[in-house]
């Protein structure tokens, strides 16, 4: 059986969503790892030197806000987000196939209506120029984690949603376990 090869335009999603992967876990390793540094230090000078980092500990939780976000979008990538799966094994492929788009389609305009939502309230939150309360930084920029993990959800979801659209029936099971 020939191996086809994916269209310029589909070549061109591949790579860009090979950048999207790279760049979701290179944010979601290095936040991390810096809120994981940055609060084991701030123990060790807080209970050793008893001088510890006055932002440390909101620098970390606001990372970790943002991890978060950008991590639901990871789940939604690799289909690691909670679901029940004993409907769709009862189910005929095609069966399965149709489930699993509606599924999406209905993820998709979830995700749509919190971007909608979500970026309002920042836009309030930024209008009202609240700010951290020890950093002194715009509050918006922690806010802003809901529009952009709602936004690359979505974008993930419908990535989800044109692989169930386009693949055969006889895929759908493998999509079902593998993604």
């Amino acid at each position: 059986m020939a191996v086809s090869r994916p269209s310029p335009i589909g070549a061109a999603l591949d790579r860009a969503d090979r950048v999207l992967c790279a760049a979701e876990n290179g944010f979601i390793g290095g936040a991390l790892a810096f809120a994981s540094g940055l609060l084991f230090v701030n123990v060790v000078l807080r209970y050793i030197f008893r001088d510890p980092i006055p932002w440390a500990e909101e620098v970390s939780i606001y990372l970790i806000v943002w991890i978060v976000f950008v991590g639901g979008s990871v789940a939604v990538r690799t289909r690691g987000h909670i679901a029940i799966d004993l409907l769709p094994l009862m189910l005929s492929p095609a069966n399965r196939r149709r489930l699993a788009i509606a599924v999406a389609v209905v993820m998709a305009a979830f995700f749509a209506v919190f971007f909608y939502y979500s970026g309002a309230h920042t836009l309030r939150i930024r209008a009202g120029g609240q700010v951290m309360p020890v950093l002194q930084a715009p509050m918006w920029l922690t806010y802003l984690a809901m529009p952009v993990g709602s936004f690359l959800m979505g974008l993930r979801t419908i990535q989800l949603l044109a692989r169930l659209v386009v693949r055969p029936v006889e895929d759908q099971h493998r999509l079902d376990l593998q993604d």
